[in-house]
C-alpha cells in the first residue's frame, strides 16, 4: 500500500502528515480554539476535505527527463546560433506527464520560455526582455525569429515522444 494521503489507514496518513512536516513543505496553521464538542459525521468530513485540499496543492511532481534531454535540447538550440555570435544561458528542462519546460536567457538581454502541455492553448513561448534590451537593434529581432522558429522542433519532438495525451 502507498503513503496515499486519501487512503482508508490512519497510521499512513500520519506518516505523511508528518513527512511533510520535517520535509517543510506543510506548515502547521494555528488553529481559533473552539469549545469542545462532539462532532457529528458532517462536520468531521468538513474538516477532512479542507485538510486535503490544502495538500493538495504541494505535491510535488518527479521530473522525468532523462540524463542526455537537457543537453541534447541546450545542442540542437545552439544549433540555431552558429552564425550568430550568441551568449546563451539555460534553465533545468522540466518533463513530467503534462508538461514540458525550458527556456533561458540570450546574451542576457532575452529571456524566452518553452511550454508543451495536452492542451495547445496553453502550449507555446513566453517572452521577456531585460532592461538592456533594445528594439533598434536588428540582432533582436534575428533572435527572436530563430527562438520562434527553433520551437516548432521542440514542440514536435516532445508532444509526440514524451507527452501523455
Amino acid at each position: 500500500m502507498d503513503n496515499d494521503i486519501n487512503s482508508k489507514n490512519s497510521p499512513n496518513q500520519m506518516r505523511v502528515f508528518m513527512k511533510r512536516m520535517r520535509d517543510g513543505k506543510y506548515e502547521v496553521s494555528e488553529t481559533k480554539e473552539t469549545p469542545k464538542t462532539d462532532l457529528d459525521m458532517r462536520a468531521m468530513l468538513k474538516i477532512t476535505r479542507n485538510l486535503n485540499e490544502e495538500v493538495e496543492g504541494e505535491e510535488e511532481v518527479s521530473n522525468k527527463k532523462s540524463v542526455y534531454d537537457q543537453q541534447e535540447e541546450e545542442d540542437k538550440f545552439s544549433n540555431y546560433f552558429d552564425d550568430m555570435n550568441v551568449d546563451i544561458k539555460f534553465i533545468e528542462l522540466k518533463v513530467t506527464d503534462n508538461l514540458i519546460f525550458w527556456g533561458g536567457t540570450i546574451d542576457g538581454v532575452i529571456q524566452f520560455v518553452y511550454k508543451v502541455t495536452p492542451d495547445e492553448k496553453t502550449s507555446g513561448i513566453e517572452f521577456n526582455y531585460l532592461p538592456a534590451f533594445s528594439v533598434d537593434n536588428p540582432d533582436n529581432d534575428k533572435i527572436i525569429e530563430k527562438i520562434e522558429s527553433y520551437y516548432d522542433t521542440f514542440y514536435k519532438y516532445w508532444r509526440n515522444n514524451i507527452l501523455q495525451t
